[in-house]
């Protein structure tokens, strides 16, 4: 299935989402969250045990489960934490900015924050565009 939702074989093998998809129901992560959760997949690309990105001592150098049960649940919290702040709880390009400034801070690497951003905001709406043509 995420090789159907981003357009092919190269970007992940069905044994992959699996295991994404796991850790995603672990950390309750469904919905416009899961695919948030794809994209962020997508964008970051990483080798294996960093496919997520994640720097966490813990989870950084581990596996795919242990860095997808971290990103789901750090999309989860932040979905929460954007929530609290906004009215607009449905817009989804500015929970993106949010969590952008959360799971790669400017602070620390402002291109870094920059092409998340742009990137995960890319492949959210290309799989938005694949449920269209559905």
């Amino acid at each position: 299935m995420f090789c159907q939702l981003f357009g092919g074989p190269e970007f992940a093998d069905q044994s992959e989402y699996e295991v994404i998809r796991a850790a995603a129901v672990r950390n309750g992560c469904y919905g416009d969250d899961f695919i948030i959760l794809l994209a962020i997949r997508k964008a970051e690309n990483g080798r294996p045990g960093c496919e997520f990105g994640v720097k966490h001592p813990d989870a950084w150098e581990t596996n795919l489960d242990t860095q997808a049960g971290w990103a789901a649940a750090t999309v989860v919290k932040n979905r929460e934490r954007f929530n609290l702040t906004t009215k607009d709880t449905e817009n989804t390009k500015g929970f993106i900015d949010f969590l952008a400034d959360r799971y790669c801070p400017a602070s620390v690497d402002r291109e870094g924050n920059e092409n998340f951003k742009r990137n995960v905001w890319f492949f959210y709406k290309k799989k938005q565009k694949s449920e269209v043509r559905s």
